[in-house]
Order: structure tokens, then C-alpha cells, then sequence
């Protein structure tokens, strides 16, 4: 593990938070303020907002420690060193207070009820290990592009699940789970979640969604740009892996490859595909 400084100002030191939100951050200007006050704007206010650092050049640690000053449940962890979002994922996994572990990306934003509608319905649902929910896709400006909707039965998203039908940014989990299946992989710089959750179907854990958008997910060029050929590849390449450990359907082999499909069309078009993809996609509702 890299070299890391603690930065928690005024953090909590006594108590046990319900939930963590863990966020990993990488060069997160200029969307992360806006990320961070969604999630400190929660209705639900029994949480550590956990941020992880990630060696930022733009400013970010800045943002950061601003909050940490202003608000006694941000806790931060600053990387020397660049280690790519799984090894963060997995320190924040680790470092978690909480028995339940929110994810959040520093470019989203949650609704203010997100943590409140989520501990509700794991607290009412206690055979439940993982619960994701809707996501509405939004441009820098916020304007709406569409509400993304993925299955919210376990047995559904279980039999489509090499599709990946979480949106990692929306899910909650119980930590103690996440741990016992292995957690997030630190040598995955991408696709962490989609490799988390086939061990997850292996190991037997229980899924569901929230069929409302609780967070408004970024989605723009830049978002197309990142998932490139070598993204695509690395991400079938888990798929395969992921399919031949549950015992996956042949079915499911073929259309783990549509990310080389996807990544192959160049980005001006790629909006185009997706209006098209999401008609035929086996996680649409």
C-alpha cells in the first residue's frame, strides 16, 4: 500500500456511524463540490462521508479539506501516491465505521433522500445484502438525457447480472458481506463493481434496486471517451471470467462482448447507439 496522510479536521471520533459513504476522488473538478454537498444535504443524517484521495493535481484536496473543516462527519484519506480506484475502494471498504457502506461517485449527485430511503429498505428487508436503485442520466449542466432502469428482483438481476445491472454510484451494502466475498480488487483500476459482483452471485449474497432514481449520474463525452478499446477489453475480459465462475448461460458469453462492439463506434454516434441499446438491453424494466 502507497504512502497515505490522514486529514479528518473535526471528524467523529466517538460513535458508530449507521452508514459510510465511501468516495473515491481522482482530479474530481469542478463537479466534486457538488457531489459532496448532496451527500452532507441528506435527509438522513446518522453517516460518515469517508473520502479517499487518490494523488489529485487539480485542486481537489483543497475542495476537500474545506469540508473536512466545515463538517465534523467528513473523514479523509489522502494518497501520495496514484493507486487506481479499486486499491481505494478496497482502503475504504476496510476503513468503513459504518455496518453499511454507500458508494458515491465525485461527479454525481444524490437525491436528499437517497440514505434515507435505502436504510429504510434495508432495515425492512434484512434477508438483503446489496440494494441499488434507478439513476437518472444528467449533462454537466444537469439537463436530463434519460432515467436508466435496471431489474429489482434478485432472481432478475442474479439470471442478467453479466450485464451488470447495479449502478455502482446508487448502491448500498452491508459491509460485513462485501468483506466475506472478497470486496473490491485493488489491481482493478476499472470495472471494479462488475468483477464485486459475480463473487458476490457466487458467494450467494442477495441483490435488489430501488425502481426510482436516487442519484443523478454524469453522462457525457467525456464518459464515452473513458470507455475506450482498452476499457471495453479489460471489461470482457471480467465478464468471461465473471460468466465461467456462475456457470453462465452461453447466451451470456456473446453479450458480455458488446463493450469492443460499443467501444469500436466512434463517440459522436455512441449517444445514438445507446438510444438504440436501451431497447433491446435485458436490465431495462
Amino acid at each position: 500500500m502507497g504512502k497515505t496522510t490522514l486529514l479528518e479536521g473535526n471528524a467523529m471520533s466517538e460513535g458508530i456511524p449507521a452508514v459510510t459513504v465511501l468516495m473515491g476522488v481522482f482530479n474530481g473538478l469542478p463537479h466534486l463540490a457538488g457531489a459532496i454537498e448532496s451527500i452532507l444535504a441528506q435527509s438522513f443524517a446518522d453517516f460518515e462521508f469517508l473520502i479517499i484521495d487518490d494523488a489529485s493535481t487539480d485542486g481537489s484536496v483543497d475542495v476537500i479539506a474545506e469540508y473536512a473543516r466545515r463538517d465534523a462527519r467528513v473523514r479523509v484519506i489522502l494518497n501520495q501516491e496514484n493507486q487506481g480506484l479499486g486499491a481505494v475502494l478496497n482502503r475504504g471498504v476496510q476503513e468503513a465505521r459504518g455496518t453499511l457502506v454507500a458508494r458515491m461517485d465525485a461527479d454525481d449527485r444524490s437525491v436528499p433522500h437517497r440514505l434515507e430511503r435505502q436504510v429504510a429498505f434495508l432495515e425492512s428487508h434484512p434477508d438483503v445484502d446489496i440494494v441499488g436503485s434507478y439513476a437518472l442520466d444528467v449533462t454537466a449542466s444537469g439537463e436530463p438525457v434519460r432515467e436508466r432502469r435496471v431489474p429489482t428482483e434478485h432472481s432478475r438481476i442474479v439470471a442478467v447480472i453479466w450485464s451488470c445491472p447495479l449502478i455502482h454510484p446508487t448502491v448500498m451494502y452491508r459491509r460485513d458481506k462485501i468483506i466475506r466475498a472478497g470486496s473490491y480488487l485493488p489491481t482493478l483500476r476499472r470495472r471494479q463493481d462488475y468483477d464485486l459482483w459475480f463473487r458476490c452471485v457466487r458467494d450467494g449474497l442477495v441483490f435488489a434496486n430501488i425502481p426510482e432514481p436516487l442519484v443523478h449520474y454524469l453522462y457525457s463525452e467525456e464518459t464515452l471517451r473513458r470507455n475506450n478499446l482498452k476499457t471495453a477489453w479489460s471489461q470482457v475480459k471480467l465478464g468471461l471470467k465473471g460468466c465461467r465462475m456462475i456457470n453462465a448461460p452461453m447466451a451470456a458469453y456473446v453479450a458480455t462482448c458488446w463493450p469492443l462492439f460499443e467501444a469500436l463506434v466512434p463517440t459522436p454516434l455512441r449517444m445514438k447507439l445507446l438510444a438504440f441499446k436501451a431497447k433491446i438491453d435485458p436490465r431495462g424494466t
